[in-house]
């Protein structure tokens, strides 16, 4: 059935003479992902270097957690990558296929992040929203062990407009502790008798959710990252194949075991160079010092639950507004 007053003319609710009549049209906002990686330098390693920007390949390619959109943005803090680090989050753009429009953005302070969670929200709205990073209690830590921090804490939630999200948003934090609240307590407690001790409904993930009225995704316990980018079976060949080709070879980049690479990072694992001037040890002895670890494609899997603290969810919890 078509509408009388859409046909000009000839409405049965006012004058033939009024030729004049406007359709009234609601304008569909475009739609945006954004997904943050955050440096490393608490496990500043050739294991773990990269943990942050392999764990974002498996998210991105789940279309359950990363649904098609209009346009990608991909923050990350540019701090403590080298150049060819930076190349494997750029590599990220070769995993999205549904749209040719995806921004790098270089983070070098946390009101660049506010900035980008703000910009041009009458054209674009966030879909879904993405952390890969540190975290501590009411707090993620996009630079944390380094400097400036760069960090997103309850105090900023508000800072961000709550307008920004599509009503069916939601955001997913990899990051450490975004589901317990913050007190003096709580940052030192180990163990948990039942999930209302580490107060979830004043923890990060619950004011987001309240705030901007979407659900977010995260973790209670601490997150675990050290089995994104090798299984721990392949740890002794791989260090082996390195330490084999890096005799022979001094290349940026070495391939090993077909699957991984080891990317130059001068100085990285070299605080490990020996013991009293005499005995190698960790990184040296292993022979992965001055390098990082990719695996192509990037990680295995998305970060899960770590073991700690005792007594709260192994898995990631859904927090819906309030």
């Amino acid at each position: 059935m078509t509408d009388n007053w859409e046909l000009i003319g000839q409405s049965s609710t006012s004058p033939r003479s009024n030729t004049n009549r406007v359709v009234v049209s609601t304008r569909v906002p475009k739609t945006e992902n954004i997904i943050f990686i955050g440096s490393e330098f608490e496990y500043n390693n050739f294991w773990l270097k990269n943990m942050f920007i392999a764990a974002a390949y498996p998210f991105i390619k789940n279309r359950n957690k990363f649904r098609e959109c209009d346009k990608v943005t991909i923050a990350y803090v540019d701090y403590g990558y080298t150049r060819l680090e930076k190349l494997a989050i750029e590599g990220l753009k070769n995993e999205i296929k549904f749209t040719d429009n995806v921004t790098f953005i270089a983070l070098k302070t946390k009101s660049k992040i506010i900035e980008l969670l703000n910009a041009d929200r009458e054209n674009y709205k966030i879909k879904d929203l993405a952390f890969f990073c540190h975290g501590l209690n009411g707090k993620i830590t996009l630079n944390y062990s380094g400097r400036p921090n760069i960090d997103l804490t309850n105090s900023d939630i508000n800072a961000i407009s709550n307008t920004s999200f599509l009503s069916s948003a939601r955001a997913s934090s990899y990051a450490c502790r975004t589901g317990m609240s913050d007190n003096l307590t709580l940052r030192a407690q180990g163990s948990f008798d039942s999930i209302s001790e580490a107060d979830p409904d004043n923890s990060f993930a619950q004011l987001f959710a309240n705030r901007h009225n979407i659900d977010f995704y995260a973790f209670h316990k601490r997150t675990l990252y050290s089995n994104i980018l090798n299984p721990k079976g392949d740890a002794e060949k791989i260090s082996e194949d390195l330490r084999k080709k890096r005799t022979i070879s001094s290349s940026d980049v070495i391939p090993i075991l077909e699957i991984y690479e080891a990317l130059v990072h001068v100085e990285l694992g070299e605080n490990y160079k020996n013991m009293w001037g005499w005995v190698p040890r960790g990184a040296v002895s292993e022979g992965t010092n001055g390098y990082s670890l990719w695996r192509k494609g990037g990680g295995l899997k998305t970060p899960v639950a770590a073991n700690t603290p005792i007594g709260l969810p192994a898995t990631m919890t859904k927090f819906s507004p309030k």
